[in-house]
């Protein structure tokens, strides 16, 4: 989740950074000041709760927004107790969290006027032929053919992953089904090797065509395919 969601936000303009504890945040905030905070209240070591409390001791206070599984009312009376500017359940789409984080560094004054890139669908071009916006698998030869009218070699995996989700275009498709589709269990392991397959494939398909390809993380869920494709079996 946490990786899906640098990426969002990355993607979206943010400056992000992730860390799995309150300890290897404070290595880095030491080194270098956050204007924004988004804060798990259940991590490892000490909470979130106690981290919040120690970042309003600071001189310089980021604006917090707790992203936590803790949804009671007396969750949220603590963490805003404590400091938090906004409280978000997990769960929460990434479109909220986006709006929640630069409603926060309005409040706080702090500039939110980022250059930031277009979402895929904003700008969407005419073209006399509709299948040049057109991305196929061939599941024979294991090749992706990409809007410019070449093919790339895919691996086993690579090219079993996009049939599952160029099948299911525009739906989260889970990692636990993809990996069942790759005849994987779904260990921590297996899980670390899908994200970091789906990184590899969108930098290969950017090198290969200069175009990214429409895999998207879906927050909390798994991967989408945003784009138009089709499954070829030859």
């Amino acid at each position: 989740m946490r990786e899906d969601l640098l990426e969002f936000l990355g993607w979206r303009g943010f400056a992000a950074q992730g860390f799995d504890s309150a300890e290897a945040f404070n290595t880095a905030h030491a080194r270098q000041a956050f204007e924004l905070v988004l804060l798990d209240i259940g991590l490892p070591g000490f909470s979130g709760l106690e981290l919040a409390q120690q970042l309003q001791a600071m001189p310089q206070v980021p604006g917090i927004v707790m992203l936590t599984a803790f949804c009671s009312d007396e969750d949220r009376v603590a963490g805003l107790a404590l400091g938090a500017d906004a409280y978000l359940v997990k769960g929460a789409s990434l479109q909220v969290i986006e709006a929640t984080c630069h409603s926060v560094l309005r409040r706080l004054g702090t500039r939110t006027d980022m250059q930031r890139p277009a979402p895929p669908t904003a700008t969407i071009e005419t073209l006399p032929d509709t299948r040049r916006d057109e991305w196929v698998i061939y599941l024979t030869s294991w090749q992706l053919g990409m809007p410019n009218g070449e093919r790339l070699k895919l691996t086993h995996q690579e090219t079993l992953m996009l049939r599952r989700l160029m099948q299911q275009p525009g739906t989260a498709v889970s990692r636990s089904e993809l990996l069942a589709d790759l005849g994987k269990p779904e260990t921590l392991s297996n899980l670390r090797n899908l994200d970091n397959s789906a990184s590899r494939l969108r930098r290969k398909v950017l090198a290969g065509c200069a175009r990214e390809l429409p895999l998207r993380p879906s927050y909390g869920q798994g991967y989408t395919f945003a784009g138009t494709g089709r499954v070829d079996q030859a």
